[in-house]
């Protein structure tokens, strides 16, 4: 049995929790849990959302240097790692698409190419064959998390401060979704570039 069956049948085998994996898991939490405070929230309890949100995506760089410096990268961090990122991006730019910050349809291409891209990895990984992210991958992380930053400001300056918030401001949101929208894109294609003789190779044994 190959492929991602394989490798969920065999996650309690795969399963370490040290410190990076522990704070991936923590990273979900806040993912899932942070971003509807934003929906429900008052003004301070937003704000102390957003803090949290902020200790998510620290802790996605500081679970990879500490697991890089002490060599605890394991099997249940490649797989927790991906999915805590892609939970934090995929909560977080729908509650403000719900805000009515943006229009959903923006972010059906970001999705599809964080959820294709990921069952893919977990393919590889699945087969021993872990893909390391490369430089526009990084910088399609950054710019979709300085993304959600500015929306979220905007979004704050907008719902508390009305009287100083001028239209032309919405034009900055979209700058930045379709910046980062180009860059979600690129680094997809690039992904496909680099790795495409191992995906014909899983589908033609598949």
């Amino acid at each position: 049995m190959v492929g991602i069956p394989y490798l969920f049948y065999n996650l309690p085998y795969f399963c370490t929790m040290n410190l990076p994996n522990f704070l991936s898991a923590f990273r979900i939490l806040i993912s899932l849990i942070a971003p509807l405070f934003v929906v429900a929230g008052g003004f301070w309890i937003r704000v102390i959302a957003a803090v949290f949100c902020f200790i998510a995506v620290l802790t996605d760089w500081i679970d990879g240097w500490y697991a890089r410096k002490y060599n605890q990268v394991s099997i249940t961090g490649k797989i927790l790692d991906p999915i805590a990122d892609k939970v934090y991006i995929i909560m977080t730019f729908s509650v403000m698409a719900y805000l009515d910050m943006f229009s959903f349809w923006w972010l059906v291409p970001i999705f599809m190419r964080e959820i294709v891209i990921t069952i893919y990895r977990f393919i590889f990984l699945s087969l021993g064959k872990a893909v390391a992210a490369v430089k526009s991958g990084k910088i399609k992380t950054f710019a979709q998390v300085i993304t959600i930053a500015v929306i979220f400001f905007l979004f704050m300056w907008r719902t508390y401060y009305p009287h100083t918030y001028h239209p032309w401001l919405d034009y900055v949101t979209y700058a930045s979704l379709l910046f980062t929208l180009f860059i979600t894109l690129y680094s997809g294609f690039v992904f496909f570039q680099n790795n495409w003789k191992l995906i014909k190779n899983y589908h033609a044994i598949s």
